[in-house]
């Protein structure tokens, strides 16, 4: 997937920061596709690599654990939700 920008975040910290592949900070907008594209909201990448990426949803408590993630200006790409966050969740492109 492409970035809108090219700043990369710090992937390995003290804190114990698992990724194996940097991260491009990207404030996308996109849509969360499930029950077979029937369902959807709107949600915002906030950093994306080819693995994974960090999202805010319009709706955390709404979003299901396995998606499709379709940005505005990219392909869809099938997703795993690993981990949630106050108001963010952690995916894993599957």
């Amino acid at each position: 997937m492409t970035a809108l920008s090219t700043e990369q975040t710090t992937e390995t910290t003290a804190g114990g920061d698992r990724r194996h592949v940097q991260r491009h900070r990207a404030l996308m907008g996109a849509r969360i596709l499930f029950h077979g594209g029937y369902c959807s909201m709107g949600c915002l990448i906030l950093n994306i690599s080819d693995e994974g990426a960090l999202l805010q949803p319009d709706d955390i408590f709404s979003c299901p654990k396995s998606f499709t993630l379709k940005p505005r200006i990219d392909s869809p790409r099938e997703c795993e939700m690993i981990w949630r966050k106050g108001e963010k969740i952690g995916v894993h492109f599957v």
